[in-house]
This record gives C-alpha cells, sequence and structure tokens, in this order.
C-alpha cells in the first residue's frame, strides 16, 4: 500500500497550523497557519508529541478507497440487531466483504450479506478473528464485535491512512447508548504509546494486513487482553496505532453489573499482560512514593509533561506558537493524568490515604477532576478498573 497525503490539525478548535504530509516531493508542506513552509520528512515524527497528547489529530487529504474486509466474531449473537450490523456493514461502498465466525452458537448462525464460517468447538475471540482473517482478502482488516449496533461511515475515510506512513491500525470512539461505556476512551484523538494510551477497544478495530500477518495476528493463547496484546506488538515495530474518536462505534447497551465486572477485566487483563510486551501497561511501584507527596498531582504532572513535549518542538515553532502548544498540552493533560491517577493508582492510594493527608489530598484531587470532566460512571469504571488491575498484579507477584 502507498503512501497518502495526510493532514495535521490542532485538537479541539485549536490551530497552530494545518501540515501536509506530500510523500511524492519527501517533504511536509504548510498550508495553513503561520509555520515554516516546508519540512524534512522527520518532520512527522517532531509532531508526534501533539498527536500523542492529543492536542493534534492526523486525517486523510484525499482519502484513497482501500479495500476492505469486515470480520465479525459471535457467539449467540441477538438475531434482529445482528441482522441489521451485517447488513448496514454489507451494504457500504467501503466494504468488499463481510465474513462472520460463527464460534460455537447453540444455533447456526444464518445471516445475508455475509461469509458464515462455524466452528464447532469455540475458539474464543482470538482464535475466531484469526481464521476470518485467514479466510478474507483484502488491504484492510475491520475487526467488529457481534454487539456492536452501528459504525460511522467516517472509519472508511480513516482508513486510507492504514498501511503508510508506519500506521498500522486505528479505532473509533465506542460509546454506549444512555450511558458511558467502558470502552469509551473519551474524545481526544492520540497514539498508543504506553503512556497516554495503552491499547485500542477490539470492539471495532482497523488493521492493515500486512502489519496484521507480521505479527501473526491475535494471541490465541489469551482469552482477556488479546486486542492489547496485538496493538502492543505493532507498536513495538516501529508502527502507529491512532485513535480516532472523530468517528463513533455504538455499543449495545448492557447492565451496569455487566460494564463494571468488563471494566474490572480490562484492568486484570492488562496487568496479567506486563510481561508480554514493552509497553508500559501497569503502574511502577517506585512511582507510589512520589504521588504521595503531590497534593495537586494531576496540574503538577501535566506542567511537566506540557514544558517537557513543547521543548522537543523548539527548532520548529515560534515562541508564540510554542506558549499556544504548552497550554493545549497542559489543558488535556491534567484531565489525562487525573484520569491516570484513578485508573492505575486508584486502589492503593485508597488504602494509603487513610494513613496520610498528602497521599488523601492528591486522590481527592484526581477523582474532582474526573467527576468534573469525566462524570460518576466513568470515574466508577476508572475504580473498577484499578481494582481489576492490581488484583492480577497481586495474584502474579
Amino acid at each position: 500500500m502507498s503512501d497518502t497525503d495526510l493532514e495535521l490539525t490542532t485538537h479541539p478548535g485549536h490551530r497552530l497550523g494545518t501540515i501536509v504530509f506530500d510523500p511524492r516531493g519527501g517533504s511536509l508542506l504548510a498550508i495553513t497557519g503561520d509555520l515554516p513552509h516546508r519540512f524534512s520528512t522527520d518532520d512527522l515524527r517532531r509532531y508526534r508529541p501533539l498527536i500523542s497528547a492529543g492536542v493534534a489529530t492526523l486525517s486523510p487529504l484525499s482519502p484513497r478507497r482501500p479495500t476492505v474486509s469486515i470480520v465479525i466474531p459471535a457467539r449467540n449473537p441477538p438475531a434482529d440487531s445482528f441482522d441489521d450490523l451485517v447488513g448496514n456493514l454489507a451494504s457500504s461502498p467501503w466494504v468488499q466483504e463481510v465474513i462472520v465466525v460463527d464460534d460455537g452458537s447453540d444455533q447456526p448462525i444464518t445471516v445475508e450479506g455475509a461469509t458464515v464460517i462455524r466452528n464447532e468447538i469455540a475458539l474464543g475471540p482470538a482464535g475466531a478473528r484469526n481464521l476470518g482473517a485467514e479466510q478474507s482478502s483484502n488491504e484492510v482488516l475491520v475487526f467488529v464485535d457481534a454487539d456492536i449496533a452501528s459504525i460511522d461511515e467516517s472509519l472508511f475515510e480513516l482508513i486510507s491512512m492504514l498501511g503508510s506512513n508506519q500506521i498500522a491500525a486505528l479505532a473509533p470512539r465506542v460509546i454506549e447508548s444512555g450511558h458511558p461505556s467502558p470502552l469509551d476512551l473519551g474524545p481526544d484523538p492520540t497514539e498508543v504509546d504506553g503512556k497516554h494510551l495503552n491499547h485500542l477497544p477490539g470492539a471495532v478495530l482497523a488493521i492493515d494486513r500486512s502489519s496484521f500477518e507480521l505479527v501473526a495476528g491475535f494471541a490465541e493463547d489469551l482469552r482477556l487482553g488479546e486486542d492489547v496484546d496485538l496493538i502492543a506488538r505493532i507498536c513495538a515495530l516501529g508502527r502507529w496505532a491512532i485513535y480516532a474518536p472523530s468517528c463513533i462505534a455504538v455499543h449495545h447497551p448492557q447492565s451496569l453489573a455487566t460494564r463494571l465486572a468488563k471494566a474490572a477485566s480490562y484492568g486484570y487483563s492488562v496487568g496479567h499482560l506486563r510481561r508480554r510486551t514493552r509497553l508500559t501497561l501497569t503502574p511502577r511501584l517506585r512511582d507510589m512514593p512520589a504521588l504521595g507527596w503531590i497534593v495537586i498531582a494531576p496540574f503538577t504532572m501535566a506542567a511537566i509533561t506540557a514544558l517537557k513535549r513543547t521543548s522537543q518542538l523548539k527548532h520548529r515553532l515560534t515562541p508564540e506558537q510554542r506558549t499556544k502548544a504548552a497550554l493545549l498540552l497542559l489543558d488535556t493533560q491534567v484531565i489525562a493524568n487525573a484520569s491516570l491517577i484513578v485508573r492505575q493508582f486508584g486502589l492503593p492510594m485508597a488504602l494509603l490515604a487513610l494513613g496520610s493527608r498528602r497521599i488523601r489530598r492528591g486522590l481527592i484531587t484526581a477523582l474532582l477532576l474526573e467527576l468534573v470532566h469525566q462524570g460518576v460512571t466513568k470515574t466508577i469504571y476508572d475504580l473498577a478498573y484499578s481494582l481489576g488491575l492490581w488484583l492480577s498484579l497481586a495474584l502474579e507477584t
């Protein structure tokens, strides 16, 4: 797959400039704003800190149409909604084929618009996805869970980036009707780098076929976290995995108990995977004492991150642009670091807060920030995630 022109714009609503990657000329060209007019090809990587921090987002300038295979692993899906999902995907002008892998359903799945492959004995999500990928024949694989209700067509415009400029995978924002979802990674675009984001939701996941085959697909020995593991192995090759919340996928509603159990299982799977991947999936115990001394930890950590990342761009931006970039980074990092503290350190900090006023202040600050910006339900999901994470770490220690 050849390179495609990319556009980089600041998010949300702030513009340091719009940048176009021109592979034919081997350069980056600024077409708006007051950025320099010409760059070397390394500059796409130089602007990576803005993408990682959720300040800037990539999009294809002139979307091409790669061939697309949809792979849906399914086990006893609800008939009516599943028929609608398959029918909508099969009718998309972007999609060449839909493959449904019936993974040991009680009754064989029959659905129009798709090729159905049946396993009498369930292989699990990883094995079912791999089987579907083996039977497909197109440039891009889009894995879709059977309990997804709908996906924006904009996903198929974004996947024109895959396979070019080292971009190997991307995922949309996954929401649920009526309430927050534990699959929802928020409104800010970013990339998987093990710091700001360490995974993409496997509920809807688009991958360049060559990258998927290079890492030999999903690890079939994993029943949890197989999507986290796959993205980690792709990123270990130096390729990019992009979170694109401008595209929305809607998940069928689930009970609160199911959503909490799912959030805890995500944390448990990440803890279980920490020895399998180079990405920083789990918190480092040596970071715990420092958190206790930072009364306003989210603000302090965010300011340090903003200064560090804008300093990497000092030769590429004017002082005014660096100031604006630092403020944008600070804004996104305050919320990101508050969520990080709650998700990764929520459980141990809650226990340590019983005997330490400083830790109690830091945790309360992070909780209040997340409650204001993310809501009560999302905060509860993050606490459930922390419970699962530290349970897995305790059992494997």
